[in-house]
């Protein structure tokens, strides 16, 4: 009975640091203006917790890059939404492969430039609802990434 209860403890004392761990996974929620924001995903847990709040967003957006059936996350992808006037309402370097905004009621472009590639996409935000996008870059081959490099 003894060595039931050492092995119960000493299991509690080793999951202690991973629940803390996961604690401190999730990133900061971010504010400009009047939005709020949260961005990362960079390793396994913080992209699980990333994940697990997604749907408490109007608008998560993520960006991949892909080549065949290699997929990566990416980071450090310039983000910026604009309303329908072409007002700034944020404008960001995302700190993963993952940002997510609570936005008001309304139309947006959605800007990501990841190596000087930009990409645009309108997304519409309605009350209650949670809207999806996913921005893509081809992977690049060598000779590109030499000519980036000139």
């Amino acid at each position: 009975m003894k060595i039931i209860n050492l092995v119960m403890a000493v299991t509690m004392v080793l999951l202690l640091p991973t629940s803390v761990l996961a604690e401190e996974a999730m990133p900061d929620t971010e504010m400009v203006g009047n939005i709020t924001y949260v961005s990362g995903g960079i390793g396994e847990s913080e992209a699980e917790m990333m994940k697990g709040v997604a749907k408490d967003y109007p608008l998560e957006i993520a960006f991949v890059q892909k080549l065949k059936q290699k997929e990566e996350f990416l980071a450090d992808v310039k983000v910026q939404l604009q309303d329908a006037h072409g007002n700034i309402v944020l404008d960001v370097v995302s700190d993963g492969p993952y940002l997510f905004a609570n936005l008001p009621q309304g139309k947006y472009l959605v800007i990501a430039e990841h190596n000087g590639d930009s990409k645009r996409q309108w997304v519409h935000i309605q009350s209650k609802k949670h809207k999806k996008i996913v921005f893509w870059w081809p992977i690049l081959d060598q000779s590109e990434i030499e000519s980036l490099l000139e």
